[in-house]
């Protein structure tokens, strides 16, 4: 009996296995149906023809792989879009909605394949005192200026640039990281993750150091009182690091904001012994979730101890505390004052002991007077000493826009023209000074850093927008303002009506020279538009600015007349043996250090995909 029993167990067992085959065999034979079914349910009302802005059009998406899109479902940006669905549909989602056969492309860590440098020699502990790269700003009133004797690189040795080499990141990764350059190495932000030590001439690899997500703002290095150097770098999960420049071993790590949606996008700002390091988050796009208790998160700015990693101070930019405001007809839960995050490096005013930052938009109503603003803290302290707020109740998430967003969500939605770029610090011949801030809105604003942020002057140079006006940044030199424009959004159906560049006297906002956006010559590709989104970067006698049509360009800046253009979107030869190819140009601007120039290219985030890294330097050097 015990026998009989046990066989017909084992029979029920196999039974069950086999309809089990058959039932996944038969969801395999059609995952396209079943992603699309799911598709409808969770993502077509942001993802839907037309998508709504912010949202990734779908045949940008179908250049990603499926893997990257089924990622973004379980730990990316679409977590809360894609919590109805289960496993199974998820992955379908991500087989729906891609071109690429599922499994067709290596993991992140498996593609890499670094060649490792054969003979690598010590970091040289005097780096700092050579030509190098550091930082998002490169001085303390973030200029994005790049002085003669770092750049070693006049405007008429742009046509004796040749490409050199190219690393190669995982597909479907967008290219926009910064790179620091010193002692002979570059010290990449990956778009998947870690931070890669490679020889700046050759590109072969001196280490990896693995983070927990992308890192974003630009690495910086600072001399210890030992005298070697270490690396600075935040990431999209919020972490800051310590790393030791020359073996990549970690020194410190923190963690300050616990909020699930933190991340850090902006670089620190260093003075004397101190570090200041901006945080924002995900939550703007976790709005659009009829389910998810919106909105908590208030952007900060934490001050440490550079050299051991001791947190000094952590600054609100909304010092209230978000309450329980309104409950949904679906029984969620909204709370505010929330949002004002901060996406860019802060600025060190000396004079005034004083550190400008500029905020995002609010998340819920009524929008805190710190949003979408300049805000100015104390260097010692953290504390608000005054903000100057430039476009008040825009208070925007994702459910602004959401098709399935609940009613309540969707009140009193502002424009979403938050600040994404860091503020100028500029003195007037006079001796005045004047603080420099453009915006989403397409609106620069000159403010009086001595007088508690009293406007001085302001021009509109673009009709702004959710993806539009002054995005990434801008430079200047000791006269006038270079600005690159962006407007990707609200003109991509009008080739060559986005982009173009304003040259502007800062003293008042006078324009110097306004040059038109170049022609797109890739009209009939997704993603490509005329935009330039990229933040600017200037060395005397070229101002450089990439664009959405993956053209890199630099400009004279006395003129405005394009003096060199590289085309990206073309395959590219790799060091670590990686497929890559170039496409849209967004985020960091380029790299330029003792004659090289260096960027990335393919920005997919509506824009032309890509993931390449590349290096141009002297011809036969």
């Amino acid at each position: 009996m015990r026998n009989l029993r046990l066989g017909r167990r084992i029979l029920g067992l196999m039974l069950a296995i086999a309809c089990a085959a058959l039932a996944v065999g038969a969801w395999a034979g059609d995952d396209k149906a079943i992603g699309q079914h799911a598709f409808e349910k969770a993502c077509a009302a942001c993802h839907g023809d037309p998508p709504v802005p912010r949202a990734l059009p779908r045949d940008q998406m179908a250049k990603l792989t499926p893997e990257f899109i089924y990622q973004a479902q379980l730990s990316g940006k679409m977590v809360l879009n894609a919590a109805a669905l289960n496993d199974m549909e998820k992955r379908a989602v991500a087989i729906y909605l891609s071109e690429i056969p599922w499994g067709s492309v290596k993991d992140a860590k498996a593609a890499e394949q670094l060649t490792m440098c054969a003979s690598p020699a010590p970091l040289d502990q005097k780096a700092l005192d050579k030509p190098h790269w550091s930082g998002w700003g490169l001085d303390a009133d973030n200029t994005h200026f790049q002085p003669a004797a770092q750049a070693g690189l006049a405007p008429a040795d742009l046509g004796n640039l040749e490409f050199k080499w190219a690393l190669g990141f995982p597909t479907g990764a967008s290219v926009s990281t910064q790179a620091a350059v010193l002692g002979g190495r570059i010290f990449i932000g990956g778009p998947a993750g870690g931070i890669y030590a490679l020889d700046a001439k050759t590109g072969c690899a001196y280490w990896k150091f693995e983070t927990e997500g992308e890192v974003r703002g630009a690495i910086q290095a600072y001399k210890r009182d030992d005298g070697t150097l270490m690396l600075i770098a935040g990431d999209r999960k919020a972490a800051v690091y310590g790393i030791d420049a020359d073996s990549g071993k970690q020194l410190w790590k923190d963690k300050p904001e616990a909020h699930p949606w933190a991340m850090n996008t902006g670089s620190a700002a260093f003075h004397g012994k101190r570090m200041y390091i901006p945080f924002a988050s995900f939550e703007e796009l976790a709005g659009g979730s009829p389910t998810y208790e919106c909105c908590t998160f208030r952007g900060s700015v934490v001050a440490y101890e550079v050299e051991t990693g001791k947190r000094l101070w952590q600054s609100y930019i909304i010092p209230e505390a978000p309450k329980k405001t309104v409950v949904t007809a679906k029984g969620v839960q909204l709370w505010g004052p929330s949002g004002a995050a901060v996406w860019s490096q802060p600025t060190v005013d000396v004079k005034q002991n004083a550190l400008y930052v500029t905020t995002g938009d609010a998340y819920s109503q009524p929008a805190a007077p710190t949003s979408d603003a300049i805000v100015a803290l104390d260097l010692d302290t953290g504390a608000i000493r005054w903000h100057k707020q430039m476009t008040a109740d825009d208070a925007f998430t994702a459910a602004c826009v959401a098709h399935n967003a609940a009613p309540e969500s969707k009140e009193g939605c502002g424009p979403d023209v938050d600040f994404g770029s860091s503020a100028i610090l500029r003195t007037l011949p006079n001796g005045k000074r004047v603080l420099l801030a453009g915006q989403k809105s397409g609106v620069m604003h000159a403010v009086d850093p001595d007088a508690e942020g009293a406007i001085l002057w302001q021009k509109r140079l673009s009709p702004g927008g959710v993806l539009g006006g002054i995005e990434w940044g801008y430079a200047a030199d000791d006269k006038h303002l270079y600005v690159p424009i962006s407007d990707v959004w609200e003109t991509r159906s009008e080739p060559g009506a986005a982009g173009g560049i304003y040259a502007l006297n800062f003293a008042d906002g006078s324009t110097l020279w306004q040059t038109p956006a170049q022609k797109p010559d890739c009209v009939a590709t997704p993603g490509c538009n005329a935009g330039q989104p990229q933040a600017a970067v200037l060395i005397p006698g070229a101002l450089f600015s990439g664009a959405m049509d993956g053209h890199m360009r630099a400009y004279d800046p006395a003129t405005g007349k394009v003096i060199w253009d590289i085309d990206t979107k073309r395959d590219y030869p790799t060091v670590n043996g990686v497929a890559a190819k170039g496409g849209s140009i967004k985020g960091a601007g380029v790299v330029v250090v003792d004659g090289w120039v260096y960027f990335g290219s393919g920005y997919g985030l509506w824009g032309m995909p890509g993931n390449v890294f590349v290096a141009y330097g002297p011809k036969g050097k």
